[in-house]
C-alpha cells in the first residue's frame, strides 16, 4: 500500500526521485539469500530472478516490457487489476544469476532506473529454491 501511495505522489507530481537516490536494497537482498540458502537453494547455480513492476497506465508497463527485453530480460506475469478503484498494469522482468549480492545489488539499481524511466513501480524481487 506503502508503494501505491508513493505511486500516486509521483504521478500527481509530489514526489520525485533523482538518479543518485536510488540504492539497492543490500540488507533485504541479503536476507533473501540467505533465507534462500537456508532452504536449500545452491547459491552457485543460475535462479530466475523475477523482478516486479507496477504502472499506472498500459503504455507505461508495455514500454517498461520492451526496455527491459532490450537488455535482455524475459517478459512475464503481465496483467492488469483495480484496488481500491484505480487501475494498475503489473508484469515481471526475469533474468537467471547466481546468488551473489554485487550481482543482485546490481539488477536493483538497474531495476530502480527503469522504474524511475517510466514512473513505474519496483517491488523487489523473488526466485525459487534451485537445489
Amino acid at each position: 500500500m506503502r508503494k501505491f501511495l508513493a505511486s500516486l505522489l509521483a504521478i500527481l507530481g509530489l514526489g520525485t526521485v533523482v538518479a543518485s537516490e536510488l540504492t539497492p536494497n543490500i540488507d533485504g537482498n541479503t536476507k533473501t539469500i540467505n533465507a534462500l540458502i537456508k532452504a536449500g537453494s545452491d547459491p552457485n547455480k543460475a535462479h530466475p530472478l523475477e523482478h516486479h513492476f507496477y504502472c499506472y497506465s498500459e503504455e507505461c508497463l508495455n514500454s517498461l516490457m520492451t526496455k527491459g527485453k532490450l537488455k535482455g530480460y524475459l517478459v512475464a506475469n503481465t496483467g492488469n487489476n483495480i484496488h481500491e478503484g484505480t487501475k494498475y498494469w503489473y508484469g515481471d522482468l526475469i533474468k537467471e544469476t547466481v546468488l551473489d549480492l554485487k550481482i543482485i545489488n546490481e539488477e536493483n539499481i538497474t531495476m530502480l532506473k527503469l522504474a524511475n524511466e517510466f514512473s513505474a513501480d519496483y517491488d523487489g524481487w523473488g526466485t525459487p529454491v534451485v537445489k
